[in-house]
């Protein structure tokens, strides 16, 4: 892989982000998740976890490669799990 295939692809990534992001601030999701009950107890912010796991598809990375194997990410593989099982939320 060449250098500018490899910024094209990361230039297309941060787009990507950036598209999300937006989408997330336009819609107030933050403010959705804590009206539905998810609320931060400890750790990661559920904000965070959210946009991560709703980040996979558009990238094309299972959980697994996404959460699980990923040491760049904020919080761990646990917090993701225990954000999509708690029967709490809403």
């Amino acid at each position: 892989m060449n250098h500018t295939q490899q910024y094209q692809e990361q230039q297309e990534a941060k787009r990507l982000q950036n598209r999300i992001s937006s989408f997330l601030e336009d819609f107030k999701v933050g403010t959705l998740l804590s009206g539905s009950g998810i609320r931060k107890l400890r750790g990661a912010k559920p904000l965070a976890v959210f946009t991560t796991i709703f980040s996979l598809p558009f990238c094309g990375v299972n959980f697994s490669r996404g959460i699980v194997n990923n040491p760049e990410l904020k919080f761990g593989k646990d917090a993701a799990y225990e954000f999509l099982k708690n029967p709490r939320y809403n």
